[in-house]
């Protein structure tokens, strides 16, 4: 299978919060601009809490760009959460010390807010995590790129009291660059809406294969 064509290439991101929301193919986009530091030898460090890496994706995107696939994937070092509370314990006490060992060009986040979607964990101790999240993301971005898909969630509505639906209106606030998918007649259009709008079209074609998360 053909590897979609990227939409966009990265400039080179100075340090800083780059957000990647709606449509969920922001997960292989995400992936995908990764190659732009593994390609110059650079690696990067992968949250993914999404269960969302895909490591046959990758390898294909780099043999399109006759990149070195041993060296690319050797490159990607992977640390998956499946709880918020993992989640947590990530970013407030490994990741630093992740950051020291791998010298990593960038931080790739899949799904960074999907384990404080979970129903089971209550809104008050999910609000708890976010606000440990953003000072950490804050810390390691004064630093680092910050590479963040995030897609859109489903979550209870506002009015129900659950106020999780912030996190994302807040992490954009955050962003110093934001760029947003949307499906649109069979493809996916990929906007640029901060730090200066832009729009382009994603030659990714819909049906027959999509990329939801696993459940």
């Amino acid at each position: 299978m053909a590897t979609p064509r990227l939409p966009i290439l990265l400039p080179h991101l100075p340090n800083g919060l780059a957000l990647f929301t709606g449509h969920e193919s922001v997960l292989p986009l995400g992936q995908l601009l990764c190659l732009e530091y593994l390609g110059r030898g650079d690696p990067v460090v992968l949250v993914d809490g999404a269960n969302a890496f895909n490591p046959y994706l990758l390898a294909d995107a780099a043999r399109a760009q006759g990149l070195d696939l041993r060296r690319v994937l050797d490159a990607v070092h992977l640390s998956r959460v499946y709880t918020c509370h993992q989640l947590e314990a990530l970013w407030s006490e490994r990741l630093r010390p992740a950051i020291a060992a791998f010298c990593p060009g960038a931080i790739l986040c899949l799904g960074l807010l999907d384990p404080l979607y979970d129903e089971d964990v209550p809104v008050a101790e999910a609000a708890r995590i976010f606000r440990r999240l953003a000072v950490a993301i804050r810390e390691v971005s004064a630093h680092l790129p910050i590479l963040a898909a995030c897609p859109d969630p489903a979550v209870p509505a506002s009015t129900a009291g659950d106020l999780r639906w912030m996190f994302g209106e807040r992490l954009r606030a955050m962003a110093g660059w934001h760029f947003a998918a949307r499906p649109e007649n069979g493809r996916v259009w990929i906007s640029r809406e901060r730090p200066d709008p832009a729009r382009w079209e994603w030659t990714l074609t819909l049906p027959g294969r999509t990329f939801r998360r696993p459940t």
